[in-house]
């Protein structure tokens, strides 16, 4: 009765022929998959301002055509200015009426320029009195870890995520290169949106907003405005979740995507190309072999279960390394790139070790036809002789 051909020791007894197919396996699922780490690193780093920060506050800036007020039915600049305050004034007294709304005032902003290896983007930091910060930190989850509250004008409190990626410290300036010396860091915070906050300096701003203090189900500022009987135009400004993940879709999401799988279709072209032909030159070196098996008993089917279980053990055995490679350089990764640059990434990124690991399912499928081929050429002893 003849016995089942091992996979396992032609492996064992070549080791360096399987070992040197393992490797190259192992070392381009490795490779790809931090590749997609670098280049999802701005995707990730982006999303806590961008997606997270927006569900909790809205800034809104109208023009007095949408709140109604037309200057031609004033004499002077002055009432005219008087009932755009007022106008102003009564919708944020409407807004607070909303059950989702903690708050809203109307307050200056200077703006935070956040840095990534692909790209940046500037979001908005309130200025706001020092009483009303406990309540805004409060509202935004930050907690204060290192430093003091904002006790005097021109001070900010700064997120632990920012100041990594300014390379700040307590006492350096804010945003030097666009304010000067006029905003000071007093303090760190840690929150899930990076929220920043501070005290004003005078009028050094970019610009007066109604800031609204909202919750994931009142994040779209115009539904809000709409509300009120308010139709929002082109000339009026709205950073709320809703504008803004438009924004992250379109400016940082879908860009990044494109580039991320035209470089893995590149990849994975090539690795396809090379695994398929190692392998067919993997197999002729072997035709003897095959020949032999034949010449003493065993069939086609018997040599065929063979070699694809010696492509299931070397491909399993490459996947398997290239998953753990994979997490420890990620591991190495995030704590030597990523977490000191102030930026967010992740260890672990399921859906492309699953789409790594599916493509490696269907380069074993490609590589069935040269095998079948090869099967269909085995002969019995003679063949060896030719």
């Amino acid at each position: 009765m003849k016995t089942k051909l091992s996979a396992w020791n032609y492996m064992k007894n070549n080791k360096k022929t399987a070992g040197v197919l393992i490797v190259a396996l192992s070392i381009s699922f490795m490779a790809i998959y931090v590749v997609y780490i670098l280049l999802a690193t701005a995707m990730e780093s982006f999303k806590p301002i961008m997606i997270e920060l927006p569900k909790r506050v809205s800034y809104i800036s109208l023009t007095a055509e949408t709140m109604g007020v037309n200057m031609d039915e004033y004499e002077t600049e002055e009432e005219y200015s008087m009932a755009v305050t007022e106008r102003r004034d009564e919708i944020i007294e409407e807004l607070k009426k909303n059950p989702g709304v903690e708050d809203a005032c109307y307050t200056q902003v200077i703006n935070n320029l956040y840095s990534s290896d692909m790209g940046q983007w500037s979001y908005e930091v309130p200025l706001l009195e020092t009483e009303d910060i406990p309540s805004y930190l409060k509202h935004m989850e930050a907690e204060l870890i290192e430093g003091k509250l904002p006790e005097a004008e021109g001070e900010v409190l700064v997120d632990k995520k920012i100041m990594k990626n300014k390379d700040l410290r307590i006492g350096d300036w804010f945003m030097k290169g666009w304010y000067g010396e006029t905003f000071k860091v007093c303090g760190v915070t840690e929150s899930e949106g990076m929220a920043c906050v501070g005290t004003p300096m005078g009028y050094t701003n970019n610009g007066w907003y109604i800031m609204i203090l909202n919750d994931e189900n009142t994040s779209d500022a115009e539904k809000l405005l709409a509300e009120q009987g308010i139709k929002v135009s082109d000339k009026d400004e709205i950073y709320d979740a809703v504008t803004s993940a438009e924004q992250y879709r379109t400016e940082v999401k879908e860009p990044v995507e494109t580039v991320i799988n035209s470089i893995f279709a590149i990849v994975l072209i090539f690795l396809a190309i090379s695994v398929l032909v190692a392998y067919i030159s993997f197999m002729r070196n072997r035709v003897n072999e095959y020949c032999l098996y034949a010449s003493i008993g065993y069939g086609r089917s018997d040599i065929y279960g063979m070699m694809i279980r010696e492509m299931l053990l070397i491909f399993g055995i490459g996947i398997a390394a290239g998953v753990l490679l994979s997490i420890l350089l990620a591991v190495a990764i995030n704590k030597t790139l990523i977490d000191p640059k102030g930026l967010v990434g992740h260890i672990l990124y399921g859906d492309r070790l699953y789409g790594i690991t599916a493509t490696y399912v269907i380069i074993m499928g490609i590589l069935q036809l040269p095998v079948l081929l090869n099967i269909y050429d085995i002969k019995t002893i003679d063949a060896i002789e030719d």
